[in-house]
Order: C-alpha cells, then structure tokens, then sequence
C-alpha cells in the first residue's frame, strides 16, 4: 500500500542527512525543545512522504490499513520449490515477532533472551546483511517504508527504545525512548505512535498519540483522548482508533485532533472499502463506516459449551475473532476456541456479516487443534494449521493454502514433527515460511 509516490533511497539518505547521522551511534530523536539534539536544532516539523510496495510485507498486517491482503503477484506460483534456507544464527530461542519485507530485505525479530537479535537477511539468498542486539523483544515491533525500518526493542546499556534504521545495513537515522505495546504506523510522512500513559503514570482512562517526522524525529504534534487502545490503522485521511469502553475514533493524521466517536467499542481495526472491521472481546466482530463510525453490522460468537462451562466447573468466554486478513468480499478469521473444542478459520460476508464457510475438524474436545492468523495472497488463504493429540503422535505443522471464496484446501507445505512453524509473508514472487530453527523461502 502505497503512502505516497514513491521516494528513491538516495533522497531518503539526503531527507536524513546522509552519512553524516549516526553510523553506529545513537541519535536521539526530539519530543521537546530541551532534548532537541544539535543537528536538529532550528528544525521544524517537515514531513515527506514515505512509500511502501504492495508486492512487499512492509507492516505485521501487510500495510497500514492492517488488510493482511497482498496482491497474486506478491507471491509465487503453486507448486513450490524451495530457493533457501537459513538457520537463525542464535540457539534456544523463545519465539519469532512477525517477518516484515521491503525492499529485497527480510527484517526478523528473533526472541532469545537475555539478547535477542534483529536481522536483516537478503531476500535472493537467504545471507544475514546486518545484525543488531536488542533486549526485552516479547513485545517488538517493526515496520519498513522507503529504505528504513521503524524498530521498537531496547538497546542494551541505553535509554533507546525505538530507532529508525536503514534497511540497508541496520545503521541508526534517529532514536527516542518512547516504547508502545500498540503498534506504530505512518500517515503522510509522520509516525504514528500511542502511549497508554499519557503522564508516565497509569491511567487508563486517557491515551497520547504523538506524530514525529518520520524521517527526522522531530516532533510534529501530540493530543491526548479518552480511552484504552490496542491497534491503530490508517486510509482515506483518517487514522483509526479502536478503544476499549471508549467507543472506536477516527482522528486527523495533520493534527490528531478527533473527527468524530463510535457509540461502539473496538480492541483492532482493519480499514477496507469504507468500512472498520472491529473485533471487540469476548466474541463479537462489528463493521462500522470509515466516514462517521455508525454500526453496519455485528456478529456474536457462540459456545461450544453448552452453558459454556466445562466438566470441572470452568466457565469460558465465547471464542474470539482473530481477524486475519479483510477483501472487498471477505472477512477471514481465526475462530479463537478457548476450551477443548478445535479452533476454526472461517470467512463472513464484508457486507452483511454472513458467514460464508468455515474450515476446521467436527467440533468435539481434543488435545489441540489451531491455526495462525491466516493472510490473504491473490485468491489464496495461506495459515499454519497446528494440533496435538493425547496419547498418539501429534500430526506436524502444516502450511495450507485454501480458496478465498468457498475454503476448500488448494495445497499444503508440511514440515518436521519436531519443528514447530510460525505464520508466512509473502514478497517479491517469494513465500517466506520462519520456524523456530530457520527461514525457509519457496518459489
């Protein structure tokens, strides 16, 4: 998805200042006149459009609308075959943040504590390009748009919680300390970032959204509004909002100032055709209007359970939807089962509501059955289908590939018993498939 026209590397390096910033080194970024480092000084608040590629996986989500949407040409042609792989140069590792793509550079938050690492591997050959040590990673993010990565994760022996880099080569363009468990996004050249606390105390009543130059670290504007946020999405001139007992907002990304409040709560939003997708917990799925928020419709989980409570007494929540990728057609999910019955990926109607199919076992208690979040490619589904069996051997992992419209399974990748595999990015005619031992890429 494309923020604006695009912008060629060598205006990226002039728009920052080149060589001259922070080869190595650390620079902090400006939220106030008195920490305004020296080669800011003077500056204002100038932002320049970023761009990003449909045919990458810039964001967690695909792009900043969170769609989980990328175009046929993104991926490659079925059937596959296998181009590289290349192990994760640290051991023990405790998981994987979401693979990013931009630029022919795969960037992978790999969680090792007490270091973890981030990467920057090439996407023709599978060759580690940098390599950079960041602590406290459970909760790192990344995204990339015109040559940079945008990186939350703590530095070690710093105050840096978040830093801009190059793509290239992993050196710094600018850093703060600001760090979020909701992700940033980027609208007309300013990133976007929530901090639940707005007075570095707990509150959660209030949230403070700060726009910064993307390229620079200058800040651009900051407003404070009512609520508890989770996600944060951006289309048609208006950045999204969804809060917990708040109502979802809709703000302007030149100001922050509010345009206007759902009467309706929301913990993520996916923008797609003039609509909010908007999970809210525990087991509803709303559409709202992108235009002034108003209620389309709404959907209600219900229990497998019948009383949903369990044999020992245990009472369980309506299963949750995981939203996973959004069309101008669908809304496909992850059905989030939270007793013993299997987990399910199914599709609804973007227009009505209406569920259209749904993929999973016949629904009896077992062990394990899950999938990941699914991603859409072309006319595909693509979701890692997990499950344990008490007593047998449990089935390995299994990439599928499923048709958009009805479900039906098109093909699958399966991988070791032993090797537990973590969701797929799609880049460049490239299927990326990360486990907990190495990065696997098939076209």
């Amino acid at each position: 998805m494309v923020d604006s026209p695009s912008i060629s590397r060598r205006q990226v390096l002039a728009a920052v200042g080149g060589s001259a910033i922070g080869v190595g080194g650390y620079v902090a970024g400006a939220r106030s006149a008195s920490r305004v480092p020296d080669w800011l000084a003077g500056r204002d608040c100038a932002p320049s459009p970023l761009a990003t590629s449909q045919t990458d996986w810039p964001f967690d989500r695909h792009d900043r609308a969170n769609t989980g949407r990328a175009p046929a040409r993104a991926g490659p042609d079925w059937p596959l075959g296998q181009t590289w792989e290349r192990e994760w140069p640290v051991n023990d590792i405790h998981g994987l943040r979401p693979l990013v793509v931009a630029d022919g550079v795969v960037i992978a938050f790999v969680v090792a504590p007490p270091q973890s690492v981030l990467l920057g591997i090439s996407n023709d050959d599978g060759r580690v390009i940098w390599r950079r040590t960041v602590e406290d990673a459970e909760y790192g993010q990344v995204f990339a748009a015109s040559g940079m990565a945008f990186v939350e994760g703590e530095v070690p022996n710093s105050s840096v919680r978040f830093a801009a880099r190059s793509l290239g080569d992993g050196t710094v363009f600018w850093t703060d300390s600001f760090s979020s468990h909701v992700p940033q996004t980027i609208a007309d050249g300013r990133l976007l970032t929530v901090d639940r606390s707005p007075d570095r105390t707990r509150d959660d009543d209030h949230f403070a959204i700060t726009a910064f130059d993307a390229r620079t670290g200058v800040e651009c504007w900051r407003a404070v509004h009512g609520g508890r946020p989770h996600d944060i999405a951006v289309a048609d001139g208006r950045v999204i909002v969804p809060t917990r007992d708040h109502g979802v907002l809709a703000l302007d990304p030149a100001s922050g100032d509010r345009q206007w409040r759902s009467d309706v709560d929301g913990d993520t939003a996916v923008l797609v055709d003039g609509l909010i997708i908007s999970r809210r917990f525990p087991g509803e799925l709303r559409a709202l209007s992108l235009s002034d928020g108003s209620l389309k419709w709404s959907v209600q989980s219900e229990h497998f359970l019948e009383g949903r409570e369990g044999d020992d007494g245990t009472q369980y929540a309506r299963p949750g939807f995981e939203v996973g990728a959004v069309t101008s057609e669908v809304v496909i999910y992850l059905l989030e089962v939270y007793s013993d019955y299997p987990q399910r990926l199914q599709a609804r109607d973007l227009e009505t509501g209406e569920l259209l199919w749904d993929v999973g076992p016949e629904p009896t208690p077992v062990e394990f059955h899950g999938y990941s979040r699914p991603v859409v490619v072309g006319d595909d589904v693509l979701a890692i289908r997990y499950a344990r069996r008490e007593g047998s051997e449990d089935p390995p992992d299994a990439l599928l590939r499923l048709s958009v419209g009805s479900g039906a399974e098109r093909d699958r990748i399966t991988f070791p018993a032993d090797e537990r595999v973590y969701p797929p990015v799609v880049a460049d005619n490239t299927l990326f498939v990360p486990t907990e031992e190495r990065l696997v890429a098939y076209t």
